[in-house]
């Protein structure tokens, strides 16, 4: 099989087709776009979700943290919990692990959230570190959540720019293979986009606005303006952007024309020869809303970038280039990160 994460169509037909029946108390499952389970605790919501790191090297630590947390801010949810699983190559030192277990604890103490257990071994069935982690969020069933799925005439908000975790790793990973193709001053850039891979904020803040008629669900469950969200993580903006549209049986149109790219994404992706719309991009939060200019100006008066870059449609998927003119608008694909 191929590298990289499997096809909607093979995630459908090997892995989800299979599982169990899902009990009562499981509100939302596994399924495509669906990064976080939800789980009904009487007056209480638990969000849970888990990310495996399988390319950030020696910065798997900090990204381990930040990716299973932003699923859980993708709900709304401000996350507190994380468990951590860490596997190591035999070629590694033990200055390598502890390098990796401090970046991470470092990482989460900065986000307010314990690290509350996990597992740690060298195996040789590894050839570099895999780093994964669980994150779980705590709800009150009165704080508005996002009710689950996109509706067509949603507006489609994307929060930062384009392929930030992919920029930090290439320039962290990679800067010798971008050494004399990117100048130092933006391979200087790329290297502080550590500092926006988080999205607790953006999720938290999106989700603060309530519906604009206050309406419920049978469980007593309030909703917020926001109908859905999915951080930017593998296959990029248009991967995430296909998956919600998917996971909620409708279409989307982007314009990849109003979506923000930062000038050193621009550059590394340019000396790559990779795509910056399909880049793995922690730290960038797609936003499904019927209320597009209450959550920009939300996300600005904290401080955060927020751009409509599409729409959801009916059933129809547009993809429109930086020139106006409509391109095919493919499914989630290998991430362009393993072209590095």
């Amino acid at each position: 099989m191929r590298i990289g994460k499997l096809t909607n169509e093979e995630l459908k037909e090997i892995v989800l087709s299979r599982l169990p029946k899902l009990s009562e108390r499981t509100l939302i499952g596994a399924n495509i776009g669906a990064d976080c389970a939800w789980l009904d605790l009487g007056d209480k919501l638990l969000v849970t979700s888990s990310d495996p790191i399988t390319a950030g090297g020696m910065q798997s630590g900090a990204l381990s943290i930040h990716v299973s947390c932003n699923d859980i801010a993708a709900c709304g949810i401000r996350p507190s919990a994380i468990l951590t699983v860490l596997i190591a190559p035999p070629d590694c030192t033990k200055e390598d692990v502890i390098h990796i277990v401090e970046q991470a604890s470092s990482t989460a103490k900065a986000l307010g959230v314990d690290i509350v257990g996990g597992h740690t071994e060298v195996s040789d069935s590894v050839n570099r570190f895999i780093v994964i982690t669980t994150a779980f969020g705590i709800a009150d069933k009165n704080a508005p959540v996002p009710r689950g799925v996109a509706k067509p005439g949603d507006a489609l908000i994307m929060t930062k720019t384009a392929g930030i975790e992919g920029t930090w790793i290439a320039a962290m990973e990679h800067e010798d293979a971008l050494v004399g193709k990117v100048s130092e001053e933006l391979l200087a850039d790329a290297k502080t986009f550590i500092d926006r891979i988080s999205v607790v904020e953006d999720g938290v803040t999106a989700c603060s606005l309530p519906d604009k008629n206050g309406e419920v669900s049978s469980r007593g469950i309030t909703y917020s303006s926001t109908h859905l969200m999915h951080d930017v993580t593998e296959g990029g903006v248009l991967g995430a952007a296909y998956e919600m549209a998917d996971f909620s049986g409708i279409g989307v149109s982007v314009d990849l024309s109003k979506v923000p790219v930062a000038p050193c994404t621009k550059a590394i992706c340019k000396a790559m020869d990779i795509d910056p719309y399909r880049l793995i991009s922690s730290g960038s939060i797609l936003v499904a809303t019927d209320d597009p200019e209450g959550t920009v100006k939300a996300m600005e008066e904290k401080g955060i970038q927020a751009s409509v870059i599409g729409a959801f449609t009916e059933k129809e998927f547009v993809l429109k280039d930086t020139e106006g003119n409509k391109i095919e608008f493919l499914p989630p694909q290998t991430d362009e990160l393993y072209k590095m």
